[in-house]
């Protein structure tokens, strides 16, 4: 696989670091575009976070087709050669076109595809004339599908990461009723149970293996399609990094107007309406432009600072699961020491430590949840907050 880093951390921006894994397709930069280490680290078979980026640019399948569409079939070309293609598409149906005759056994199937045909035409032609789209639009096309798609790894690494947590978790289930089961056996050959205990304590081993197994599978899923979207093939054999600490210093120095200023300068969606007004020839179209990038702006804002609330959110509840494990550790040290000395019982000792455990696992999921609600916010900023 292939790798490089697309993005740097700012206070104001937060961007993010890219990926680029060692894929079955070809790379799509030439090779000079890197240093001979960078290459080394994105074809390895260890997938780190920050590669993410680089490895979508080289080697998913999506972003080197669409490269492929844009150098054969925009580069280059303004408007009009837009509208011409779509012309000289409605041409060849027109050229093909054939009313079939009466006598012919298909004749009712054969006149509905000679209509179809008449509309698909008509469509084509009515799309030329609508046309607003050059090399310009559809490079931004295809660099928000990039951007779309790099997003997408990097909340599905995080997810992989949440739901490996949550296996580990299930495992412990597993391994906690395996041994209520051992002890119900026990109890019932010393006569000091029922048949009915171990028959519900069998049940309950049975049924956190099985949601173990389940788990196990969806993990081994997301695995897959998360290594098969940065290239790799089914099946490679690679190492998942660890995920990045959340900056709680950088997210609390964000500049909340300039990063709205930055989403609506860098919004993908905005920057096509933008070109696609420039090639507007109808009034109609004009009209429709205008409108969509008047609200586009407002639309952008809104969403920017939905974003920032939920990243504040996050932060939150981070920063409170943290000092609640804290909380939890001191008294889970306390009740170990409590327990040596034999001023507390173990019942007691248990039920501090299940807290503690539960702290750590919260500590965990929140922290999962501000790394996604990062990975929100910087998208949201660098291009992609929605315009409706």
């Amino acid at each position: 696989m292939l790798r490089t880093k697309c993005f740097l951390f700012s206070a104001s921006t937060m961007l993010l670091t890219g990926l680029c894994p060692v894929t079955a397709f070809a790379q799509q930069s030439p090779e000079f575009a890197y240093t001979a280490e960078k290459w080394a680290t994105l074809r390895d078979d260890n997938l780190e976070y920050d590669e993410i980026a680089d490895l979508i640019h080289e080697y998913n399948n999506t972003v080197v087709q669409n490269a492929i569409t844009y150098r054969n079939d925009y580069l280059d070309k303004d408007a009009d050669d837009v509208a011409q293609d779509y012309y000289d598409a409605a041409d060849d149906i027109y050229s093909n076109l054939t009313y079939p005759d009466t006598d012919d056994a298909n004749y009712g199937s054969g006149v509905s595809s000679y209509l179809n045909s008449q509309i698909q035409a008509e469509n084509l032609v009515e799309q030329g004339d609508k046309n607003t789209d050059n090399a310009r639009t559809m490079r931004l096309t295809y660099d928000q599908t990039e951007a779309n798609l790099v997003m997408q790894a990097q909340e599905q690494m995080i997810s992989y990461y949440s739901q490996l947590y949550s296996l580990e978790s299930l495992e412990e289930n597993v391994n906690t009723a395996r041994t209520s089961l051992a002890s119900e056996e026990i109890k019932l050959a010393a006569g000091t149970t029922t048949e009915s205990n171990v028959l519900s304590a069998r049940q309950a081993l049975s049924q956190a293996e099985a949601s173990y197994q389940s788990a196990q599978s969806s993990l081994n899923t997301a695995r897959e399609n998360l290594l098969l979207m940065l290239g790799w093939s089914y099946g490679a054999d690679v190492e998942i990094g660890e995920l990045p600490e959340p900056d709680i210093e950088a997210i609390e120095a964000i500049d909340l107007e300039s990063d709205i200023a930055a989403a609506i300068e860098n919004n993908y969606a905005l920057q096509i309406t933008n070109y696609q007004l420039e090639n507007a020839r109808s009034s109609s179209v004009v009209e429709t432009l205008t409108q969509t990038k008047k609200n586009s702006s407002q639309a952008i804002s809104n969403s920017v600072s939905s974003a920032y609330s939920s990243l504040l959110l996050a932060v939150s509840n981070y920063e409170q699961a943290k000092e609640t494990y804290e909380i939890q550790q001191s008294a889970v040290d306390t009740a170990g020491r409590q327990m040596q000395a034999g001023t507390i019982t173990q019942n007691s000792y248990a039920s501090i430590e299940a807290a503690y455990h539960q702290a750590e696992v919260t500590v965990r999921t929140t922290k999962l949840a501000l790394l996604t609600a990062l990975v929100d916010y910087q998208w949201e900023v660098n291009g992609l907050a929605s315009t409706s």
